[in-house]
């Protein structure tokens, strides 16, 4: 007897190696698959701009990677002693201007040169819904504690994402005219939207990636399928039960090696997150 419906590593017309520098934007699944690239060893860069959750900040800052000079003083402002980046997570706040300034502008510089020269752009949406600053008329990547009444809150539709990322991947295709996009659809859960509405976000995404999708340049990998059928058990969430548990990331993250890594690559790889976890390892003195 079956108890389980196990889905097998997806088949891409390419392999990722290490001689291929890989960037990864999005929500919480960019952060996990861009520290397992990482300490793979792998040439990576991973949200710039911070944890990233809706398609339209996700869009807007590659887009300010591709023209830096576009994030102008209308995208940052002074908030409970800090200032705050609508388009940043809110790591990026700070309470001196000029060190908050200098530290988006280096990190963005450092990004728009290596998304230039990737071949390799993950990009993860996590929910359909945004949050629009009402006084700046701007989708926030994060409200950073703002009150609500300083925002609206609207859902993207299909069409809202597909007629926004038609054109930026052709933008992007002319600066880095090798790079290819794999989508993927966080399985996270945003419950604090309500169950059915984060099943119609949910929705939506994946309708609007199967739009997208052609299987030349942009390809979609089942992050979501994995945990939501696959695994599909609680003990595979976090305490949370909104977040994958440390097992479903192994999970995910050793399906990500099957379905992009040659048989040299994953053994070079295991040796490399090897050596990775024996640099964390400090003996205990005498």
């Amino acid at each position: 007897m079956k108890f389980r419906t196990a889905i097998s590593p997806t088949k891409y017309p390419f392999h990722i190696g290490y001689e291929d520098p890989v960037m990864l934007m999005g929500s919480c699944f960019s952060d996990h698959i861009g520290h397992f690239f990482a300490r793979s060893g792998f040439q990576t860069c991973s949200n710039p701009f911070g944890t990233l959750f809706n398609p339209l900040s996700i869009a807007q800052d590659v887009d300010f990677l591709l023209n830096p000079a576009s994030f102008d003083e209308s995208w940052y402002l002074p908030f409970d002693g800090r200032w705050v980046s609508l388009a940043h997570y809110s790591k990026f706040s700070n309470a001196d201007k000029d060190v908050f300034l200098q530290r988006i502008h280096l990190q963005m510089s450092e990004a728009s040169d290596f998304l230039r020269s990737a071949h390799y752009l993950f990009i993860t949406w996590g929910t359909a819904y945004l949050y629009r600053h009402l006084e700046r008329n701007k989708v926030v990547a994060n409200c950073h504690k703002m009150p609500a009444s300083c925002f609206s809150k609207e859902r993207l539709s299909i069409n809202n994402i597909v007629e926004t990322y038609q054109p930026l991947f052709e933008r992007l295709w002319q600066c880095n005219k090798n790079l290819r996009i794999v989508l993927t659809v966080s399985p996270v859960r945003h419950l604090g939207d309500g169950f059915h509405e984060n099943t119609l976000s949910k929705s939506v995404l994946h309708l609007a990636a199967e739009q997208l999708v052609d299987n030349n340049r942009i390809f979609y990998f089942p992050a979501y399928e994995i945990l939501q059928d696959d695994l599909r058990d609680y003990r595979f969430y976090a305490a949370d039960l909104c977040h994958p548990s440390p097992s479903a990331v192994e999970y995910i993250e050793d399906l990500v090696s099957q379905s992009f890594f040659t048989a040299e690559t994953e053994s070079l790889r295991k040796q490399k997150e090897k050596e990775f976890k024996a640099s964390l390892h400090r003996p205990i003195c005498d």
